[in-house]
């Protein structure tokens, strides 16, 4: 299980876990996007994935993730940030994509709660990480449009 937050810069630890599976099955690494996998919040490994990595430390702010569900829920009253589940980053090839993406709300990962940052001269932000696919209840009115007028998004450092 690798911690999320404990990384200065993510993107090189996506790029790498990409790179792996590229390498290993010999696939572009064009050819590859990532497909998500919430976890429960009580897994723990008990061995590594035969592709991608399993990680942790990230932290929604604007909702939380119901565990018994295992999609995006309104937050509790009076909760600015809720601990996120652990996660499965799965690299595959684009032809093996499993998202329904009707039913997945794109939740941006930033490093800190200001949701802004500089653009670097490696073409990076120094604050967003990423988009993460999480199942949102398909429920009226939740919707992936609901949870981004919300501004829901998942953040690796709270401001406590």
């Amino acid at each position: 299980m690798f911690w999320f937050s404990a990384y200065f810069f993510q993107q090189a630890f996506l790029t790498g876990v990409l790179q792996n599976y590229a390498r290993k099955d010999k696939i572009a690494i064009d050819r590859i996007i990532w497909n998500f996998e919430v976890m429960k919040a009580d897994f723990v490994p008990t061995k590594h994935p035969e592709r991608g990595a399993y990680s942790d430390g990230l932290f929604m702010d604007g909702a939380r993730w119901d565990d018994d569900a295992m999609c995006v829920a309104d937050s509790h009253p009076k909760v600015l940030w809720s601990t996120m589940s652990a996660f499965w980053l799965r690299p595959v090839d684009t032809s093996e994509d499993k998202h329904n993406y009707d039913k997945l709300y794109m939740a941006p990962i930033y490093k800190t709660s200001e949701r802004k940052g500089v653009l670097s001269t490696s073409g990076h932000s120094s604050n967003f990480i990423m988009y993460l696919a999480i199942p949102h209840s398909c429920q009226p009115p939740h919707c992936e449009t609901f949870w981004t007028k919300r501004g829901v998004a998942l953040i690796s450092q709270t401001d406590d």
